[in-house]
Protein backbone atom coordinates (compact mmCIF):
# COMPACT_ATOMS: atom_id res chain seq x y z
CA UNK A 1 0.00 0.00 0.00
CA UNK A 2 1.32 3.28 -1.04
CA UNK A 3 0.91 5.68 1.87
CA UNK A 4 1.62 9.71 1.90
CA UNK A 5 2.67 11.78 4.43
CA UNK A 6 0.01 14.44 5.41
CA UNK A 7 1.20 18.30 5.19
CA UNK A 8 1.03 20.14 8.68
CA UNK A 9 -1.82 22.33 7.26
CA UNK A 10 -3.81 18.96 6.40
CA UNK A 11 -3.00 17.68 9.70
CA UNK A 12 -4.13 21.52 11.60
CA UNK A 13 -7.27 21.32 9.32
CA UNK A 14 -8.54 17.70 10.75
CA UNK A 15 -7.94 18.90 14.21
CA UNK A 16 -10.23 21.81 13.63
CA UNK A 17 -12.76 20.43 12.21
CA UNK A 18 -12.86 17.47 14.68
CA UNK A 19 -14.47 18.99 17.45
CA UNK A 20 -17.77 19.12 14.93
CA UNK A 21 -17.41 15.92 14.05
CA UNK A 22 -17.45 15.10 17.76
CA UNK A 23 -20.61 16.97 18.37
CA UNK A 24 -22.00 15.44 15.46
CA UNK A 25 -21.11 11.92 16.02
CA UNK A 26 -21.74 12.23 20.13
CA UNK A 27 -17.78 11.06 20.79
CA UNK A 28 -15.01 12.71 22.63
CA UNK A 29 -10.98 12.03 21.73
CA UNK A 30 -8.89 12.73 24.62
CA UNK A 31 -5.36 14.23 23.17
CA UNK A 32 -3.52 11.35 25.05
CA UNK A 33 -5.21 8.91 22.44
CA UNK A 34 -4.80 11.28 19.24
CA UNK A 35 -1.02 11.85 19.92
CA UNK A 36 -0.26 8.11 19.30
CA UNK A 37 -1.73 7.90 16.07
CA UNK A 38 0.43 7.23 13.02
CA UNK A 39 -2.41 7.34 10.38
CA UNK A 40 -5.71 8.00 9.12
CA UNK A 41 -6.80 4.53 9.23
CA UNK A 42 -5.57 4.57 12.98
CA UNK A 43 -7.90 7.84 13.40
CA UNK A 44 -10.78 5.54 11.97
CA UNK A 45 -11.04 2.41 14.01
CA UNK A 46 -9.54 4.91 17.20
CA UNK A 47 -12.96 7.19 16.48
CA UNK A 48 -15.15 3.73 16.06
CA UNK A 49 -14.15 1.92 18.92
CA UNK A 50 -15.82 5.45 20.60
CA UNK A 51 -18.94 4.77 18.93
CA UNK A 52 -21.35 3.71 21.75
CA UNK A 53 -24.39 3.54 19.54
CA UNK A 54 -26.19 -0.29 18.69
CA UNK A 55 -25.20 -1.52 15.60
CA UNK A 56 -27.27 -2.65 12.67
CA UNK A 57 -26.62 -3.73 9.01
CA UNK A 58 -29.06 -0.76 7.45
CA UNK A 59 -26.89 0.41 4.46
CA UNK A 60 -26.82 4.16 5.09
CA UNK A 61 -25.86 5.08 1.65
CA UNK A 62 -28.40 2.97 0.20
CA UNK A 63 -31.22 4.05 2.15
CA UNK A 64 -29.80 7.99 1.01
CA UNK A 65 -30.03 6.74 -2.51
CA UNK A 66 -33.42 5.82 -2.34
CA UNK A 67 -34.57 8.59 -0.19
CA UNK A 68 -32.84 10.98 -3.42
CA UNK A 69 -34.43 9.28 -5.98
CA UNK A 70 -37.97 9.27 -4.51
CA UNK A 71 -37.55 12.76 -3.94
CA UNK A 72 -36.81 13.40 -7.48
CA UNK A 73 -39.26 11.44 -9.19
CA UNK A 74 -41.94 12.68 -6.67
CA UNK A 75 -41.27 16.56 -7.36
CA UNK A 76 -41.52 15.53 -11.21
CA UNK A 77 -37.70 16.25 -11.89
CA UNK A 78 -36.33 12.97 -13.52
CA UNK A 79 -38.05 9.21 -13.57
CA UNK A 80 -36.58 7.26 -11.04
CA UNK A 81 -35.80 4.41 -13.60
CA UNK A 82 -33.57 7.25 -15.31
CA UNK A 83 -31.58 7.46 -12.22
CA UNK A 84 -28.47 5.51 -11.53
CA UNK A 85 -25.41 5.86 -8.92
CA UNK A 86 -23.21 6.95 -12.39
CA UNK A 87 -26.12 9.54 -13.54
CA UNK A 88 -24.41 13.06 -14.36
CA UNK A 89 -26.24 15.53 -12.31
CA UNK A 90 -26.30 17.98 -14.65
CA UNK A 91 -28.29 15.74 -16.74
CA UNK A 92 -31.37 15.73 -13.75
CA UNK A 93 -30.37 19.62 -12.65
CA UNK A 94 -30.55 21.61 -15.77
CA UNK A 95 -28.96 24.97 -15.41
CA UNK A 96 -32.47 26.86 -16.26
CA UNK A 97 -34.46 25.73 -13.05
CA UNK A 98 -31.25 24.64 -11.19
CA UNK A 99 -31.75 26.42 -7.88
CA UNK A 100 -35.18 26.34 -7.70
CA UNK A 101 -35.46 22.21 -8.17
CA UNK A 102 -32.03 21.94 -5.35
CA UNK A 103 -34.37 24.08 -3.17
CA UNK A 104 -37.57 21.42 -3.54
CA UNK A 105 -35.34 18.17 -2.89
CA UNK A 106 -33.78 19.65 -0.13
CA UNK A 107 -37.36 20.75 1.10
CA UNK A 108 -38.75 17.49 0.31
CA UNK A 109 -35.45 15.09 2.12
CA UNK A 110 -35.23 17.95 4.78
CA UNK A 111 -31.64 18.46 5.32
CA UNK A 112 -29.17 20.56 2.71
CA UNK A 113 -27.63 18.57 0.11
CA UNK A 114 -25.10 21.28 -0.58
CA UNK A 115 -24.91 20.28 -4.27
CA UNK A 116 -24.39 24.09 -5.42
CA UNK A 117 -20.73 25.76 -4.73
CA UNK A 118 -18.09 27.83 -6.28
CA UNK A 119 -15.23 26.35 -7.31
CA UNK A 120 -12.20 26.40 -5.36
CA UNK A 121 -9.98 28.38 -7.90
CA UNK A 122 -12.81 30.85 -7.08
CA UNK A 123 -12.16 31.01 -3.73
CA UNK A 124 -8.78 31.05 -3.61
CA UNK A 125 -8.58 33.89 -6.06
CA UNK A 126 -10.88 36.10 -4.26
CA UNK A 127 -9.46 35.31 -0.78
CA UNK A 128 -5.85 36.23 -2.29
CA UNK A 129 -7.83 39.16 -3.74
CA UNK A 130 -8.78 40.37 -0.21
CA UNK A 131 -5.40 39.27 1.26
CA UNK A 132 -3.33 41.52 -1.02
CA UNK A 133 -6.01 44.25 -0.70
CA UNK A 134 -6.02 44.50 3.27
CA UNK A 135 -2.37 44.78 2.93
CA UNK A 136 -2.68 47.50 0.67
CA UNK A 137 -4.32 49.23 3.10
CA UNK A 138 -1.18 50.11 4.42
CA UNK A 139 0.05 52.19 1.50
CA UNK A 140 -2.71 52.60 -0.70
CA UNK A 141 -5.39 52.87 1.34
CA UNK A 142 -8.25 54.01 -1.13
CA UNK A 143 -7.40 51.24 -3.77
CA UNK A 144 -7.00 49.17 -1.54
CA UNK A 145 -10.48 49.58 0.68
CA UNK A 146 -11.84 49.37 -3.01
CA UNK A 147 -10.46 46.15 -3.86
CA UNK A 148 -11.66 44.92 -0.44
CA UNK A 149 -15.30 45.97 -1.33
CA UNK A 150 -15.04 43.76 -4.31
CA UNK A 151 -13.43 40.95 -2.56
CA UNK A 152 -16.49 41.11 -0.21
CA UNK A 153 -18.91 41.29 -2.61
CA UNK A 154 -17.51 38.75 -4.82
CA UNK A 155 -18.02 36.12 -1.64
CA UNK A 156 -21.79 37.27 -0.97
CA UNK A 157 -21.79 36.43 -5.15
CA UNK A 158 -20.75 32.97 -4.31
CA UNK A 159 -24.02 32.11 -2.13
CA UNK A 160 -25.98 32.21 -5.36
CA UNK A 161 -23.59 30.04 -7.80
CA UNK A 162 -24.82 27.80 -9.89
CA UNK A 163 -22.18 25.58 -10.24
CA UNK A 164 -22.28 21.61 -9.44
CA UNK A 165 -20.33 20.81 -6.68
CA UNK A 166 -20.12 17.10 -7.65
CA UNK A 167 -21.00 15.58 -10.95
CA UNK A 168 -22.37 12.00 -10.23
CA UNK A 169 -25.20 10.82 -8.05
CA UNK A 170 -22.96 8.58 -5.64
CA UNK A 171 -20.78 11.63 -5.50
CA UNK A 172 -23.75 13.48 -3.44
CA UNK A 173 -24.97 10.18 -2.13
CA UNK A 174 -21.81 9.38 -0.62
CA UNK A 175 -21.27 13.53 0.47
CA UNK A 176 -25.16 13.12 2.14
CA UNK A 177 -24.52 9.74 3.96
CA UNK A 178 -21.81 11.68 5.52
CA UNK A 179 -23.03 15.14 6.22
CA UNK A 180 -26.34 13.85 7.02
CA UNK A 181 -25.80 10.19 8.68
CA UNK A 182 -28.40 10.31 11.25
CA UNK A 183 -31.30 11.80 9.34
CA UNK A 184 -30.68 9.83 6.32
CA UNK A 185 -31.15 7.02 9.05
CA UNK A 186 -33.63 8.30 11.40
CA UNK A 187 -32.38 7.04 14.15
CA UNK A 188 -29.63 8.78 16.64
CA UNK A 189 -29.15 5.63 18.48
CA UNK A 190 -27.54 3.26 15.41
CA UNK A 191 -24.80 2.94 13.13
CA UNK A 192 -23.51 0.19 10.50
CA UNK A 193 -20.14 -0.27 11.80
CA UNK A 194 -19.30 -2.10 8.17
CA UNK A 195 -19.90 1.48 6.80
CA UNK A 196 -18.59 3.79 9.37
CA UNK A 197 -15.05 3.94 7.87
CA UNK A 198 -15.81 5.29 4.51
CA UNK A 199 -18.45 7.98 6.53
CA UNK A 200 -15.22 8.91 8.24
CA UNK A 201 -13.33 9.32 5.35
CA UNK A 202 -16.04 11.35 3.07
CA UNK A 203 -16.81 13.40 5.92
CA UNK A 204 -13.08 14.41 6.80
CA UNK A 205 -12.26 14.62 3.08
CA UNK A 206 -14.93 16.94 2.61
CA UNK A 207 -14.95 19.25 5.48
CA UNK A 208 -10.97 19.19 5.88
CA UNK A 209 -10.34 19.67 2.08
CA UNK A 210 -8.51 17.03 1.66
CA UNK A 211 -8.79 14.79 -1.39
CA UNK A 212 -9.94 11.21 -0.42
CA UNK A 213 -7.38 8.95 -1.87
CA UNK A 214 -4.45 10.95 -0.07
CA UNK A 215 -6.17 11.14 3.39
CA UNK A 216 -7.14 7.17 2.99
CA UNK A 217 -3.42 6.29 2.71
CA UNK A 218 -2.37 9.35 5.00
CA UNK A 219 0.09 9.30 7.56
CA UNK A 220 1.13 11.56 10.48
CA UNK A 221 4.33 11.10 10.78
Amino acid sequence: MNTTKLDQFEIENIEDVLPMFEETFKIKLENSETEKLNDFNEFSELIISKVNFENDNLCTSQRAFYQFRNALETENIIEKNQIHPDTKLKSIFSKRNRRKNVKKIEEKLGYKIEILAPSQITINILFFAFAISFIGLFFYWKIASFGILISVFGFYLTKFTNRLDKKTVREIIEKNTAQNYFKIRNNENSFNKNEFKSVILEWFSENAGIEKEKLKDGTFA
